[in-house]
């Protein structure tokens, strides 16, 4: 800012602004989208298969590049893209066969056992427990004393 005013070029920063606003409106734009549905993704999906799909994206994007540039590859690049594609499509594959078994890596919690399960001790305290909000704010007022 300061070195505008100083080189006195504050007026080609405003033509350059109002040549590209609309790009630069758009490209804002696009990229806060594109923040939401990251996101949206990591809420619904997990940082795991968010970080995959960001790999798929990229993986995509070079492959396509590749192609139309006509650029070629050396056995250590071609070994790499192979094995990021290789995982990438492995993890897909393992996804299918463990749906329906709940978590990561087909592992899910027990279910909690039934209550005529649990020892005496802890039926006497889950049926004495009372969730009454009257009597808590009875026991705060009395100890503020």
């Amino acid at each position: 800012g300061v070195s505008l005013l100083v080189l006195n070029q504050v007026h080609v920063f405003v033509q350059m602004c109002a040549d590209m606003g609309f790009l630069l409106v758009a490209l804002g734009l696009s990229g806060a989208l594109g923040q939401v549905f990251i996101f949206v993704t990591i809420a619904k999906f997990g940082a795991l298969t968010c970080s995959i799909i960001g790999l798929a994206r990229k993986i995509t994007t070079l492959v396509f590049s590749i192609w139309y540039f006509g650029h070629h590859l050396s056995g250590a690049q071609t070994l790499g893209l192979l094995i990021s594609v290789g995982s990438m499509v492995m993890d897909f594959m393992g996804k299918g066969k463990k749906k329906g078994h709940g978590g990561h890596g087909g592992h899910s919690e027990p279910p909690p056992p039934p209550r005529d399960h649990l020892p005496e001790d802890m039926q006497k305290m889950l049926s004495d427990y009372h969730d009454d909000s009257e009597s808590a704010d009875v026991e705060l007022a009395a100890t503020r004393k």
